[in-house]
Formats: structure tokens, C-alpha cells, sequence
């Protein structure tokens, strides 16, 4: 018997040694399987001779040996990552680290942690005996056990690589196509996946960006500018200022800081260069002066401004969330996270931009109508006269807007062949190269009957349809001074029509308002123009309201309540309308048809409430009317244009992606308000002002010259 047992024990001992070292065998392997450097260099024989080849196998042999240098470099090269099925496909490893391997220069210890240090490590083999780079490799997969919702880069692996600088990307690409022809990884198998290489990039900067397309003349064309800027300056303090001074004038009225800002006395007695009223424009010390003076004349609407400014809040908000999906290392979690109610504020935030497109109409009619309403109309029609203010309304509209659009698209194209050349992360809209082509639809404000996935700045749709709603607006004014029922039919068919064609579409599409169906109809259901002109129109209604009776409506106290709760009720109706996404065809046919109208109408009855009735405006009135709106409501514009530009550039310029946390992301969210204003400030000195200026100083030369 206890010979028996001892054969038994014997048996079993030899199996347990067996399965565990076939365990530790097949562990070893799958660790192997799992770092991607690892796996390359373990192909360097399929590049022959080459440098490349040599140095890896070098790598190799220093990681197979524990060598410092060669744990380092595989260390800071990317490797699957928790989180893969809820959308971490970032494996960027440590660009950071891989390049400081290199770095012989100590670090600042005491000397007690430096022997420390040095008495465990050989300090020969801490640095590698060639030079190394870092690549990044984007590669598609197919697991359909990640959740897709098709939206951006969802399906794309961002590999790091930290490996020696003589392998070309040519040399990565053909070990990693045939890597993943094999499927040897564990993420073949582990997740059922297959990969299919894309592109392989080096990211070391030899500047030859800097000469390509129109690039050379972009940056001539921001040197120019700041030339400008600093002698406009100068003149401006040294000489202007001095002689203001000693004749006790002020530099600048502002006559109407919503439409436009003038300045005057831009010539002095002393002074008749027109070079020095020029320079003067683009004096940053007067353009200051101009956007922080909170002083408005009776016809300014004092309210307007907080309505702007919060609502460019709300936008950033959105913009913020919106535009780091493609850096997102955990998206499926963050779409759980949209589900809550009080999100909804966020995930329907598309309403703040049918709020700016009110205000535009509303300001159209409500300036264009000044002293116009019950004028005579027996007197005979001018109709050259007409078509002359049509066309230099237009003119000015365009003078406005395109300076710092033009400048806008210069400097994306700039920063964005920049990051193409640096950056690890893969993103969809590629500016330098989509505005390199279609920058002429933007100037000419059409590239909103474009697809979306060729816009040039993507996020300026609403230039485009804002031009092309103040065209259609402005004509249908100036034809109510001369057919004004004519004008009403022409406008209440195109707002009737809107409404209509918006849930006609949303229903042949068999829309349903999830988050995937609308990345997949952008097209078609955001931002088309004869989609979203219903609110403007709503906004010329209220300017000329407004106007017709003269900012002063008397109504009893009960119907003002009923107004605030009818008001309340379309804003919050329209804006926590979709809390439960699945809802069916017809339902969101009605919602799409109705909702932008809707929440302008809201809208509309705050001004009017806040404007006429100023006995029941409250703490409404009070809140948007605070001064300390009306700098920060000047630099929306430059706000909208910059605010996606800072996202996306801070995002290219992170070694790391982002995790979506509510606390952080608030943070962030901040930090993007913050430097947003601060870049529109300075885009507002350099593009927007400066021709604001001298087109007001063009009009006066010409009225004196007349």
C-alpha cells in the first residue's frame, strides 16, 4: 500500500511540473503576443540586413536579457488596454518616455537617492547604442464585441511604437501587415478581431510641412498682421494719444456696438496721412478701448448681449463634450452617462444655435425698421435706390464677417498640417487639407449644401446659412416698405414651408432621434438651411412686433403669467422633449418639424417681455442686462470660430487620451471657456476690428467727400 501511494504521488507530482511548465510556456508566449514592439522585433529577419533589422534584433536580445534601455523602449511602446469593448482603443504607450530614453543629462535627486539608484542599475545599459523614435501606427478593427455606434475614428487602434529611428515607416508597415495577416496577437483571438493596417506614421518634425499648398503665405499673412497691430500701436500711444491729450479729446463713441463700432476723430489737424487713420484701426490699445466700453445709446438693446454671451456659454458647453469624442477612451460609457435627465441640457444643446439665429433675425428687422414702420407710401418708389441699400447692407454684412473667417481658415490650415505631421491621434476632419480645397465655398458662404465630411471648418455652417438668411431677410424688408402684405405672404410661406419640409424628411428617413441616427443624417437634419430658418424668422417677427409699437406693451398681470408659462413650457418641452430617445417615426417627424419654431417663439417672448414690459422683466431682465455681458457678447463671434479650433489643437498636443468623468470634464470645460475668450480677444484685435474700422472710416471719407 505505501508502495502504492508513493507511485501516486510520484504520478501526480510529474503532472503538476508538466502543466505547469506548459502554463508557464504558453504564459510567456501570450506575453509575448500581447506587446506589439515586442512582436516586431521579433520579425526583423523579413527586412534582410537592412540597418532597421539589425538594430531591432538588438532591442530583442537587450529585453530577452532584462537590459535597462531594452525594458525602457518596450515599456514605452503602446499594448492593449482595459476598457477595449467600452471604446479604449488608444495603445499609445509614452512618446514622452520613448524620446527621453535617449537622455543622458541626470536627474536633480539628492545624492542619497542616487546611489540608491545606481547601486541596482548598470548605467552602461541604461542608454540604447542607437537612436529611437516614436511611430504611431492606426489600424481598423472588426470586433463586434465593442459597442458602435458609428460615429468618428470608434473603429480605429492607435498604436505606439517606440523603436530604432533607421526603420523607415515602410519597414513597420510591412512586419505590422504581416503580423496581423498571421494574427498572431492575443487580441485576434481573445476578441475575435482582425486588423488591417491603415497607415503607419513618424512623427519627428523636419518641417517641410511649412512649404507646402499655402502655407508660406498664410504665415507671411499673420507677420503682416502683426506688424500692423504693432504699429498701429505705437502710433497710436506715441502720437495720437499725445495729441488727444493736449487737445482734451477722447479717442472713441461707440455708436451702435451691436450692429458696429466706430471710431471717430481719426484725423487730426496736425495729422492728414491716411496711413496714420489705417495704422490707427489696427491700434490694439483703441480695439480695447472698444470692446470693453460698456456705455450703450437708447437704441442699443442692453438685454441682447446677456442672451448671447450665456448662450455662447451653452455652445462651449456643448462644443466641449461634442468635439473630444474621438479622444475619448471610454465612449460607450459616456453614452450611459447622456441617458440622465439633467444631461439632456447638453445633448440637446443644438436649440442655443436657433437661439443665435433668432437674434440675428430679430436684429435684421429691428434695426432695418427704425423710422420706417407707418411711413407713407404714395411717395414714388425708388427702386435704384432700393436695390443700392440692398447691396450695400450686403457688402457691409460681408466686410464684417469675412476678415477674421478668412483669417480663421488661414490658421487652421496652419495648426492642423502641424499636427498632421506631430500628433499621435487619428481625427476625421483634416482641415489643412479639406480647406486647401474647398476654402472658396466658405468665403462665398455655400459650403452648408455640402456634405458635411468636406466642410472647411466644419462648424461654420451657421455662418453660412446666418448669410444666406440675412440676404432672404433683408430683401423681404426692403420689400415690405414698398409691398408690405406681399412681403408678409412671401415670409409666412417660407416659414409654413420649413416646417413642413423639416417633418417631411425627418419621416421618409424614418428618423429616430438616438445619438448614432443623428451622426448618420447630419446631412439632411441638422444643419440644411431650409431646415433651420424657422427660428429667424421668428426673430424678425419679434423686431418688427417690437418696432411697431415702439418697445411698449401694456398687458394685465394675468396674461404676462400666462405668457412666462407658456414660454416655459416650449423651452422646457423642446429641451428635455427627447429624454426617452426611442419614440417613433411620426413622433419624431413632429418634434423635428416643430421644436426649432417652438423654442424661438420662448425666446421671442423674453424680449419682448424684458424689452416692453419692463414692469415684468424681474430678475429675467436684471440678470441679462448686467454690463458685464456686453465686452464678452462682442467676442462671440470670434468665440464661435475659435472655440472647436482650442478643443481639437489642445487634444492633438496630449500624449494621453481623455476619460470622461463628470468632475474633470467640468473642469476642462472651464479651462476651454477660459481660453477661448482669451484667443477671441486676440483674433478680435487682429481680423475683426481692425476692418470694422476702416470701413466706417471708407463711409466717412465718403460722406465728407460728398
Amino acid at each position: 500500500m505505501h508502495y502504492v501511494a508513493f507511485i501516486s504521488y510520484i504520478y501526480h507530482f510529474a503532472t503538476l511540473f508538466c502543466v505547469s511548465a506548459q502554463f508557464h510556456g504558453s504564459n510567456e508566449n501570450n506575453i509575448i503576443h500581447l506587446l506589439p514592439a515586442y512582436t516586431i522585433a521579433s520579425r526583423a529577419s523579413l527586412l534582410g540586413s537592412a540597418t532597421c533589422a539589425t538594430e531591432l534584433r538588438d532591442f530583442l536580445d537587450a529585453v530577452d536579457q532584462r537590459i535597462l534601455w531594452g525594458l525602457k523602449t518596450l515599456d514605452s511602446s503602446g499594448e492593449l488596454k482595459s476598457g477595449f469593448l467600452y471604446g479604449n482603443n488608444f495603445w499609445l504607450g509614452s512618446r514622452s518616455q520613448c524620446l527621453d530614453i535617449m537622455n543622458r543629462t541626470p536627474f536633480e535627486f539628492a545624492n542619497r537617492y542616487i546611489l540608491n539608484n545606481t547601486r541596482y542599475r548598470d548605467s552602461l545599459n541604461e542608454f540604447p547604442p542607437f537612436q529611437l523614435n516614436y511611430f504611431v501606427a492606426y489600424i481598423r478593427h472588426n470586433s463586434t464585441l465593442q459597442y458602435h455606434i458609428n460615429i468618428f475614428t470608434e473603429d480605429l487602434i492607435t498604436l505606439g511604437l517606440c523603436l530604432p529611428a533607421s526603420c523607415s515607416t515602410n519597414n513597420i508597415s510591412f512586419i505590422l501587415e504581416g503580423i496581423f495577416r498571421d494574427r498572431v496577437l492575443l487580441i485576434n483571438d481573445l476578441y475575435s478581431v482582425d486588423l488591417n493596417l491603415i497607415q503607419v506614421k513618424n512623427l519627428k518634425d523636419d518641417h517641410q510641412w511649412l512649404l507646402s499648398g499655402a502655407i508660406p503665405f498664410i504665415c507671411v499673412a499673420l507677420v503682416l498682421t502683426f506688424v500692423m497691430m504693432i504699429s498701429g500701436t505705437i502710433y497710436d500711444i506715441f502720437i495720437y494719444q499725445t495729441y488727444l491729450k493736449e487737445n482734451n479729446k477722447t479717442v472713441v463713441n461707440i455708436e451702435n456696438a451691436v450692429k458696429e463700432m466706430t471710431m471717430t476723430d481719426l484725423s487730426f489737424s496736425c495729422e492728414k496721412s491716411r496711413i496714420g487713420n489705417v495704422l490707427m484701426c489696427f491700434s490694439v490699445y483703441t480695439s480695447t478701448k472698444i470692446i470693453f466700453n460698456t456705455k450703450l445709446d437708447t437704441e442699443e438693446i442692453v438685454v441682447i448681449h446677456g442672451i448671447k454671451f450665456l448662450s455662447m456659454v451653452w455652445i462651449i458647453i456643448f462644443h466641449s463634450v461634442f468635439y473630444m469624442l474621438e479622444f475619448y477612451d471610454n465612449k460607450t460609457w459616456m453614452l450611459r452617462f447622456a441617458e440622465g435627465i439633467p444631461i439632456q441640457v447638453i445633448s440637446n444643446a443644438f436649440v442655443s444655435v436657433d437661439t443665435y439665429f433668432f437674434l440675428s433675425g430679430f436684429l435684421l428687422a429691428y434695426m432695418n425698421l427704425k423710422n420706417k414702420i407707418d411711413k407713407g407710401r404714395s411717395k414714388p418708389i425708388h427702386y435704384k435706390k432700393k436695390l443700392n441699400e440692398f447691396f450695400v447692407s450686403i457688402l457691409k454684412r460681408y466686410i464684417r464677417l469675412t476678415p477674421a473667417y478668412i483669417m480663421m481658415i488661414g490658421i487652421a490650415q496652419l495648426i492642423s498640417a502641424w499636427y498632421d505631421k506631430t500628433s499621435q491621434f487619428y481625427v476625421e476632419e483634416i482641415s489643412h487639407k479639406t480647406c486647401a480645397k474647398y476654402w472658396w465655398r466658405n468665403v462665398l458662404y455655400i459650403h452648408n449644401l455640402f456634405a458635411f465630411n468636406t466642410m472647411c471648418l466644419s462648424w461654420s455652417w451657421y455662418l453660412s446659412n446666418d448669410m444666406q438668411y440675412y440676404i432672404i431677410g433683408l430683401a423681404l424688408l426692403i420689400l415690405s416698405t414698398v409691398y408690405f402684405y406681399v412681403a408678409v405672404v412671401i415670409l409666412s410661406i417660407i416659414l409654413i414651408a420649413s416646417v413642413i419640409l423639416s417633418g417631411y424628411i425627418s419621416y421618409i428617413y424614418e428618423y429616430v432621434p438616438t445619438l448614432d441616427e443623428q451622426f448618420r443624417l447630419i446631412d439632411v437634419i441638422y444643419y440644411p438651411p431650409w431646415i433651420r430658418i424657422g427660428p429667424y424668422i421668428i426673430g424678425m417677427i419679434t423686431g418688427y412686433i417690437i418696432r411697431r409699437f415702439n418697445k411698449k406693451i401694456t398687458l394685465k398681470r394675468n396674461i404676462v403669467i400666462l405668457c412666462w408659462t407658456l414660454c416655459a413650457a416650449c423651452n422646457i418641452l423642446v429641451l428635455f422633449g427627447l429624454y426617452k430617445r426611442q419614440i417613433s417615426v411620426l413622433s419624431t417627424a413632429i418634434y423635428v418639424a416643430l421644436s426649432r419654431t417652438v423654442w424661438a417663439i420662448g425666446i421671442a417672448w423674453i424680449v419682448i417681455c424684458v424689452m416692453c414690459c419692463t414692469e415684468h422683466g424681474g430678475i429675467v431682465k436684471q440678470l441679462l442686462s448686467c454690463k458685464i455681458w456686453i465686452p464678452l457678447s462682442r467676442l462671440t463671434y470670434c468665440a464661435y470660430l475659435l472655440n472647436p479650433f482650442i478643443i481639437l489643437s489642445i487634444n492633438l498636443h496630449s500624449e494621453t487620451s481623455t476619460h470622461f468623468e463628470v468632475l474633470s470634464i467640468g473642469a476642462t470645460i472651464i479651462g476651454y471657456l477660459m481660453i477661448t475668450y482669451l484667443c477671441a480677444y486676440a483674433l478680435s484685435l487682429m481680423a475683426e476690428l481692425p476692418y470694422i474700422l476702416l470701413m466706417q472710416m471708407f463711409r466717412q471719407s465718403r460722406v465728407k467727400g460728398t
